[in-house]
């Protein structure tokens, strides 16, 4: 069952909203979060609306909704800036999932409706966003006031790529067609399986076997089936067994022989088909619930405070370098200042002078692009030390957070274990599978079959390292506060590949998947380069390591796992993994991301799917709350 629009279906439903192009926004009513409704004059068609349904549905309608009672502030920022705004175009953002309504009132906004994900309403200006009905940072944007406008990295557009480009882009893949077609060109399965059928290819083909003969029909295909879809002026909805399935704008090979229901436009057919398809159910909170969400709102706080004083700390030690790498550049500021202060005389004549507060005696300059803040008193050396002293105290203050984070982390654990348990219990019990010695840690195998261990507690990441980290194998770690501790038990054929995996495990497994950063880095380094002897006159805390040398950095990592069934020693388990390995080890998976969602009513979810107690489940989650984002041989609603 179609539970969101694909791109294909967004450019069928993008062409029937150009009727609204020159119309006016009567009102606009947000009844629920998740509904958007805007009321529309226009002189030849009187007045209509337009549905938004986050993240799932848009449509065009002649039934409008009542108004809250009393309007959300979204709602009420909405009427004040675009209310009686013309309407001067509808686009759809190349062939990304996003629709783009240009208005114009006073000024120019664009009312930007985003059909991925979990959906968001955007409302920007001049190229900066005025106000998101959700705020979030990405890997690639901010999505917040008053930050520029940016949409994701766009996916290959059939309309303008070549059959040069399609093929790099098969020729890149490990994996079938229909896999590649539907993700990396963002058509979704149906699409991609029509696609595949029209062509008369096996969807399971691997798409790396392509020629350019196959990639040149593939976009001949695509670009068949966009101008079926512009010439198309119905709507189907396919029926199996007398239950819906989909609803498309066009016929489709992949549905011959299934029943169908036909409307005279796709907007009519998405408008049935979705007040037919029932809504993601919710659990009405209990009061045991309520503060669980209280625990994990402080420690959102504590992550955030975590991730400050780390960057302050870096920041402070960072300068306190440059101030002797820039010696003297720094001594002659110091000295032209006292010289100028002696003689009562401005130092605005000083090179790269910023300002200076004679209350404190603080100047402050640029120094080779840098901004330092200079106590004119004192001399280089003292300049530097009150930077190392301040990234001292950062570092200090950094113990203290992670210490309470240490306590609010079990107290999370402990009820939200006990609240998800206990229905479980009730319900039914799945027998346990075999227990392997590395469950002690978390784990995965690799993409090329190394067993990759990591770190669950200050404890177990001195396990790790003491006990397992041998000659040969390499350590992997987070360049985040609060990470694990990452071993690769490397053997014969483990390339750069498995390395990336481990860096991928460090990065999810750490704070940052808390802190919903959506991206970190990642790096690793050999055995001989971890120790446990400080610098002089510093202490490591338990579980901490220190790395000395050229450590082997990766890019900003995308915060993702998947969770699936996977055969260790012959044996069935749930594996929680990097995305490429679960997707070579596992035929029956899931992929997640940090979210909302409290990771133990998941885990209830996933312990009756894959037959297993909860507890295997909630031992290998990562430290947080999550959403999943796709899922394959497998049903979770």
């Amino acid at each position: 069952m179609k539970e969101a629009l694909s791109s294909f279906d967004l450019r069928a439903v993008v062409k029937e909203l150009q009727v609204f192009v020159g119309g006016r926004i009567d009102k606009v009513y947000h009844p629920r979060r998740d509904l958007l409704i805007l009321s529309v004059r226009t002189p030849s068609e009187g007045k209509e609306f337009i549905h938004y349904c986050l993240g799932r549905w848009l449509y065009r309608s002649t039934k409008g909704q009542e108004s809250a009672q009393q309007p959300s502030d979204f709602a009420m920022m909405l009427r004040k800036r675009i209310a009686n705004a013309r309407i001067i175009g509808i686009r759809q953002q190349g062939f990304e999932r996003i629709a783009v309504i240009s208005l114009e009132k006073d000024e120019q906004y664009e009312l930007i409706l985003e059909l991925f994900a979990e959906g968001n309403i955007i409302l920007a200006k001049g190229g900066e966003i005025v106000q998101p009905l959700i705020s979030h940072t990405w890997k690639h944007r901010d999505v917040r006031a008053r930050r520029e406008l940016k949409f994701p990295p766009p996916v290959p557009d059939p309309a303008v790529i070549s059959a040069g480009d399609l093929l790099s882009i098969l020729k890149d893949s490990d994996t079938d067609m229909v896999r590649t077609l539907a993700t990396r060109l963002n058509m979704g399965g149906r699409y991609s399986e029509e696609i595949c059928a029209r062509i008369g290819i096996d969807k399971k083909t691997l798409a790396n076997g392509a020629t350019p003969e196959d990639a040149g029909r593939v976009l001949t295909t695509i670009r068949d089936l966009q101008s079926e879809i512009d010439r198309s002026t119905k709507g189907l909805i396919i029926l199996k067994n007398k239950v819906i399935e989909d609803v498309v704008p066009v016929g489709m090979r992949i549905y011959s022989g299934s029943a169908f229901e036909e409307f005279e436009t796709f907007s009519a057919a998405i408008e049935s088909y979705a007040s037919r398809t029932p809504e993601p159910k919710k659990e009405k909170p209990k009061e045991a619930t309520l503060e669980l969400e209280r625990l994990k709102r402080k420690l959102a706080q504590q992550e955030a405070a975590v991730m400050s004083l780390q960057d302050e700390g870096r920041e402070a030690q960072l300068m306190g370098d440059f101030v002797f790498a820039n010696y003297e550049t720094v001594a002659r500021a110091l000295m032209a200042a006292k010289e100028k202060l002696a003689e009562v005389k401005e130092l605005t004549e000083i090179n790269g002078y910023l300002s200076y507060d004679p209350r404190t005696a603080l100047l402050k300059v640029n120094v080779a692009g840098s901004k330092l803040q200079l106590d004119v008193k004192g001399s280089v050396e003292s300049n530097a030390q009150r930077y190392y002293e301040q990234a001292k105290r950062a570092r200090k203050k950094l113990e203290g957070v992670l210490a309470a984070l240490d306590i609010a982390e079990k107290e999370i654990e402990a009820k939200g274990a006990s609240e998800a348990s206990a229905p479980q219990d009730a319900k039914k019990k799945h027998a346990p599978t075999k227990h392997f010695w590395f469950e002690r840690f978390r784990w995965f195998i690799s993409s090329e079959g190394a067993l990759v261990l990591g770190g669950k507690d200050a404890r177990t990441n001195d396990m790790l390292v003491k006990k397992h980290l041998e000659t040969g194998d390499r350590y992997a770690h987070a360049d985040v506060h609060g990470a694990p501790s990452v071993v690769v038990k490397m053997k014969e054929g483990i390339t750069e590949q498995t390395l990336y995996e481990a860096c991928e495990f460090a990065v999810a497994t750490s704070r940052a998947w808390n802190a919903k950063i959506g991206s970190a880095a990642g790096y690793w380094v050999l055995p001989e380069q971890v120790s446990k002897t400080p610098q002089s006159g510093e202490a490591l805390a338990r579980g901490a390591f220190v790395i000395r040398g050229k450590r082997n950095y990766s890019s900003k990592i995308e915060i993702k796992l998947g969770v699936g069934e996977v055969r260790v020693e012959g044996q069935r388990k749930v594996m929680c993994a990097p995305e490429k390995s679960i997707r070579a080890n596992s035929s029956r998976f899931v992929l997640i991301k940090p979210g909302d969602t409290d990771k133990n009513l998941i885990a209830k979810k996933l312990s009756d799917i894959f037959e297993v107690p909860i507890e295997e489940i909630q031992s290998i989650l990562p430290p947080g709350d999550l959403r999943i984002v796709d899922q394959v041989g497998l049903t979770v609603t």
